[in-house]
């Protein structure tokens, strides 16, 4: 605490300190006084006052003044110990010291003030720097209003102080002052600081409490406006989402929808020159081309969420072998053969993630995989894992995906080969970094594409005893 009031006690003391200082140096000058002249009395003292006023202050030096002239009379001018002047010519002298030792303590008093003032200064811009700085790596309300009661609690001698209306009451008296300033702009109110002092603060005490306040106020500011640039950025981003989507997607929305058109125009308009089974082909086309669509649609509105930063996730501890069961039935269901091998270790630890969005990552990854492989040869999907992480490896036995198109697989909206935009890949990607995690691509030994998906190992602190989970 740099601001300090002196108290009456102190003051006390300290005349009382000034007072015994000047009888101290009477007692030498009192045996010598013989042998020096007024003037050096007169010199002397003016010292002694000059050194108590820089040293102790004002009323100190007043002190130092008067019992000065009192002992200088007393004890050093004929007639001693009495108050009375033989000549008058000594009583000017003794009241020209007075003046002069008033004045002389008063300057030198007000010189140390204003070197107090100067360090007052100095000590509240270094709290104000250090404040500020505090406040610009602070990105939540709660820690600016903590940071702003800390830093006044410390440097100013309040009884208390709240941001208001975070309590419903201020705890005072009659007896305490209690200054409230407002916490904002011109723009925005965000609240009002209530200090509670044992009596009146000084003047810069309030001008230093006030400074803290408008430095809170900037840095609530400064959160508003990075919220409103984000807010910016995203709706920026969004309609630029928007725009690309709409260029990319334009072909293979058309696709399916020209399919469905063309499918059920048939059936209405020939109805009665087709056969039963060529009307069962036609209904079949347009479920597929329906499921195509719904999927192309599923997943535009999936890169939306990822790309807008809208994805939240709902994590839990999971089993990646379940997580992998549940896709090769899925597989099953819809191939009615086997096309999916499962291979995970005996002690394969649990990862904590979003088991939903993580089982349409591991289906994106495997449908991509089914696309391009044999139909002699079955996916792989492996388990494996270290002291870091955990891993998920699809592992494709068709053809070995070149260098150059590794680097753009994942991009959204890449068109591969068959012309078709690709989101799958890239939906997967977002959401296991969504997931601290990382996604990549492998040559298989043999040929093929190899995909690993590697998430985080928990310290064993953190891990549940994954045996009694699967129970």
């Amino acid at each position: 605490m740099f601001f300090k009031k002196p108290l009456p006690i102190r003051i006390l003391l300290l005349s009382s300190a000034a007072a015994g200082l000047v009888l101290l140096v009477t007692l030498p000058l009192w045996r010598i006084r013989d042998a020096l002249t007024l003037a050096n009395f007169s010199l002397i003292y003016l010292l002694l006052t000059l050194v108590v006023a820089a040293w102790l202050g004002t009323t100190p030096s007043l002190v130092a003044a008067f019992v000065s002239f009192f002992c200088f009379n007393f004890f050093l001018i004929r007639p001693y110990y009495t108050l009375t002047v033989k000549d008058p010519r000594e009583l000017i002298d003794l009241f020209i010291f007075l003046l002069v030792a008033l004045i002389t303590g008063q300057l030198a008093a007000y010189a140390r003030r204003q070197a107090e003032m100067a360090h007052h200064r100095a000590s509240e811009q270094n709290i104000l720097y250090e404040l500020s700085s505090a406040f610009n790596r602070l990105n939540d309300r709660e820690e600016i209003y903590q940071t702003l009661q800390t830093v006044v609690e410390e440097n100013l001698p309040i009884l208390s102080c709240v941001v208001l209306p975070a309590v419903e009451s201020v705890p005072a008296d009659g007896r305490q002052t209690t200054i409230y300033l407002l916490i904002g702009t011109k723009e925005q109110i965000y609240g009002t600081f209530c200090a509670n002092f044992a009596e009146p603060p000084a003047e810069g005490q309030r001008r230093f409490l006030m400074a803290c306040v408008v430095q809170a106020a900037m840095a609530l500011q400064r959160i508003d406006l990075a919220e409103d640039v984000q807010r910016s950025r995203a709706i920026e981003e969004a309609d630029r989402l928007k725009t690309t989507l709409l260029h990319a997607v334009s072909h293979d929305l058309r696709t399916p929808i020209t399919i469905i058109k063309t499918a059920a125009s048939n059936l209405l308009s020939l109805r009665e020159q087709i056969s039963v089974a060529e009307k069962q082909e036609m209904t079949r086309v347009i479920e597929q081309a329906a499921d195509a669509l719904d999927q192309l649609v599923g997943n535009l509105l999936e890169m939306s969420r990822l790309q807008a930063g809208a994805l939240k996730l709902h994590e839990d501890w999971a089993d990646f072998s379940e997580i992998a069961g549940d896709v090769a039935a899925k597989v099953w269901q819809s191939n009615h053969a086997t096309r999916i091998r499962l291979d995970f270790p005996e002690q394969m630890p649990l990862v904590r993630c979003d088991q939903g969005l993580m089982l349409q990552a591991l289906s994106n990854i495997t449908n991509n995989a089914l696309r391009y492989e044999p139909p002699t040869s079955q996916v792989e999907i492996r388990g494996d894992f270290d002291d870091q992480a955990v891993r998920l490896l699809v592992v494709n036995h068709g053809p070995t995906i070149a260098a150059e198109e590794k680097a753009h697989i994942m991009e959204p909206f890449y068109r591969g080969d068959n012309g078709q935009v690709g989101l799958g890949l890239a939906i997967s990607e977002g959401i296991v970094l969504a997931h601290q995690g990382r996604i990549w691509v492998e040559d298989t030994p043999g040929g093929g594409a190899t995909f690993v998906m590697a998430m985080p190992r928990l310290p064993l602190t953190e891990e549940p005893d994954a045996n009694s989970d699967r129970g």
